[in-house]
């Protein structure tokens, strides 16, 4: 009897203990979930410090790099000589910029890729940029000067100085914009070559402000005043371009922020043709919209495209460049070049087009009001208009829409 009672009470407190362990297993794999939970966030609060570290340790490395451009500093000297193995040509148009030209093309020469060749195209300049421009060619033969006998305008000028090039790719950079280290050369041309890139996309920093000073930037610049990175997703979708896996941004329209193959900037500018009413598109003097009128035929061309995450380009908005001197009728102007090239270059399809229509649909919109006031641009706008509403691509709706659109503003159209 005694055995029978030890047992019952021995199996209930064996049933006590399983219930136990069973209870306790789960407080642990409870615990072990908040443990991981907290681990991954503490693990994350982590790596976000290190990355605005090395984002704040590499921005204060650009402006001491920027800095000592401004200063004027050669950090190497021995670079300074003209190479018949050019790897990169270096485009820049120059027009009345005597004060930030001198640090511009430091930040070329400061690269550590000495195979380069620099072009400045001074386009009738009235200041003192002749003089500062022809002072930095004796002391870098690497430096080619291109002077145009009247003013032309940056498409013209930035493609004489592309179609004069030497260089395995081509780089374009503004008279106001400044290279942010001395890798950029080097990283972008070893990413092309390793992957037979035609485009290496890179960051460029907007910088808003009208001060060629750089000692006013800090690093709060490049966190809560930029414009943002220029990488929006592209209007090159309209384009039968092909993208690297790692490719998630791109530079939509602007010139600088790339490297690009030089044998297929000529064959884009050769490619521009005439406009709407028969001029030579890549003698137009254009200046607003010259970064895209010469990006669609480049992307029209291109086969392979690649960005990579290396800060490139620090880039001045300032109301001092000439794009924003240029009178408003030559603003409207090129805006009807934009679309006029955006009708022709993009693809023979519903997709392509349908690009040029929410162009003009965008001058409509933003431009109306001023769009009658030249005689040169009603004529040019009523040419490119026609194309568009003759093109079998573009539905009916949206010619309509167009039609309706523009008699509103006092452009009359026809399909």
């Amino acid at each position: 009897m005694l055995e029978i009672i030890i047992s019952e009470n021995v199996t209930k407190i064996g049933n006590i203990d399983k219930k136990y362990k069973n209870e306790l297993i789960i407080q642990l794999q409870a615990g072990f979930k908040y443990f991981f939970v907290i681990l991954i966030i503490i693990i994350l609060i982590i790596s976000l410090f290190l990355i605005k570290k090395y984002h704040n340790d590499s921005i204060s490395e650009s402006i001491a790099f920027m800095k000592k451009c401004f200063e004027g500093k050669l950090l190497n000297k021995n670079t300074l000589k003209y190479t018949h193995n050019c790897k990169i040509s270096i485009v820049i148009p120059v027009y009345n910029c005597e004060k930030t030209i001198k640090p511009v093309v430091r930040s070329v020469q400061n690269q550590d890729m000495a195979d380069i060749e620099i072009i400045l195209v001074n386009d009738n300049s009235k200041d003192n940029t002749s003089q500062i421009i022809h002072q930095l060619s004796e002391e870098d033969s690497r430096i080619r000067i291109i002077n145009n006998e009247n003013n032309k305008g940056t498409l013209y000028s930035r493609n004489i100085g592309i179609m004069a090039s030497n260089g395995k790719y081509i780089m374009n950079l503004d008279n106001d914009d400044l290279f942010m280290d001395q890798t950029v050369f080097d990283i972008t041309y070893n990413e092309a070559e390793k992957g037979n890139f035609d485009i290496i996309e890179f960051y460029a920093w907007d910088i808003p402000t009208y001060s060629p000073n750089i000692s006013q930037v800090t690093i709060d610049n490049f966190h809560n005043k930029t414009a943002g990175l220029i990488v929006r997703k592209p209007n090159l979708l309209y384009f039968p371009i092909s993208f690297d896996n790692e490719t998630f941004f791109a530079n939509d329209y602007h010139v600088w922020g790339r490297l690009v193959k030089t044998n297929l900037y000529k064959r884009a500018i050769d490619k521009l043709g005439f406009t709407a009413l028969g001029e030579e598109r890549a003698k137009s003097f254009v200046c607003w919209t010259e970064d895209i009128d010469i990006t669609i035929p480049l992307f029209s061309l291109a086969e392979s495209f690649k960005f990579i995450g290396k800060n490139g380009i620090f880039h001045y908005i300032s109301e001092q460049t000439a794009s924003y001197q240029i009178p408003g009728d030559n603003r409207i102007y090129d805006e009807i070049f934009l679309v006029d090239i955006i009708f022709d270059f993009t693809e023979n399809n519903e997709k392509g087009k349908k690009f040029a229509v929410a162009r003009a649909d965008f001058l409509r919109n933003e431009r109306c009001n001023f769009l009658t006031k030249n005689e040169r641009n009603v004529k040019f706008l009523k040419a490119v208009l026609n194309k568009i509403m003759n093109c079998q691509f573009i539905s009916e709706n949206n010619k309509k829409h167009l039609a309706k659109g523009y008699k509103k503003c006092g452009i009359k159209i026809y399909k």
